[in-house]
């Protein structure tokens, strides 16, 4: 299984990202979202058996708890983490079936592009480069004890580099590299 998990706040794009995410059963999309927010999930979202919805009550910018809510339920297979601002890249389902065939159990770190197309991130280990939330793709096993993070510095860290920082090191430090896109950032903004 394939778990994408989006903390959404912009419920503007919810039927782009929707419609981005192929429609195959070994997908599971989780939806997390605050239930201070009144917006209306589309019936076709609500009613699709791939797609699990939790409604969170905390405040509709608490991405690190909507994050976490959905991370304590999954217990097999793969995840990913997509923006409610952007859409699924073909490729990160690609990867996931490479390491589902090949019983991969680490994380996997690809590319990012740009809303428009150009290079945003290369592929590099995490202790050498930025890493964003997107743009890698891990084995469920680290959930055991991985979190997102409550708190960091600005301007010295950021929660996504500490969750998967925290990921490679479960990892014992490895991870597979791909100097080809998975992701994409901010792509409907």
């Amino acid at each position: 299984m394939l778990h994408i998990i989006t903390p959404i706040y912009r419920f503007e794009y919810l039927e782009k990202i929707y419609n981005s995410i192929l429609m195959n059963d070994d997908i599971l999309w989780h939806i997390s979202k605050s239930t201070k927010r009144k917006e209306i999930i589309p019936e076709v979202i609500k009613n699709d058996k791939r797609v699990k919805i939790y409604d969170i009550d905390c405040d509709d910018t608490d991405t690190t708890k909507k994050r976490n809510i959905i991370l304590e339920t999954i217990d097999n297979g793969h995840f990913c983490f997509l923006d409610d601002d952007t859409i699924f890249h073909e490729n990160m389902y690609v990867k996931y079936l490479e390491c589902k065939e090949s019983n991969f159990e680490g994380m996997f770190i690809g590319e990012q592009l740009d809303k428009h197309g150009k290079l945003r991130l290369i592929a590099s280990f995490p202790k050498y480069t930025r890493i964003d939330t997107g743009n890698v793709l891990s084995h469920s096993s680290c959930l055991k004890t991985c979190r997102w993070p409550e708190t960091y510095e600005y301007g010295k860290n950021a929660k996504d580099s500490l969750f998967w920082e925290s990921v490679y090191t479960f990892y014992n430090y490895k991870c597979a590299i791909w100097n080809q896109p998975i992701s994409y950032y901010n792509k409907l903004r």
